[in-house]
């Protein structure tokens, strides 16, 4: 069965924003579990994720209201990927 682009575009738009809420609810862990010893550059990182996924997830979600469902879902798997090189390089 072949996927519909504008059903693709909808599943990448949902990926992304669980990608921004795991980027945002990880400061929260590591502030629960560091405490005073949580620092501006351990949470570099974590700010600079969640800037590129939310950026990515709003160019998504207009390519996808402008009905450039392709486009849509090239950004949300841009947004995956840029995603995981930051996550494997800064941590």
């Amino acid at each position: 069965m072949r996927l519909a682009p504008r059903t693709v575009a909808r599943i990448g738009i949902c990926v992304q924003f669980a990608a921004l809420i795991r980027c945002l609810a990880q400061f929260y862990r590591l502030k629960h579990i560091l405490g005073p010893w949580l620092t501006v550059a351990r949470i570099e990182p974590i700010i600079l994720g969640s800037s590129v996924t939310a950026l990515l997830a709003i160019a998504a979600v207009l390519s996808y209201f402008g009905e450039k469902y392709v486009a849509a879902a090239a950004v949300a798997a841009v947004n995956v990927v840029i995603f995981l090189v930051l996550k494997f390089t800064l941590l």
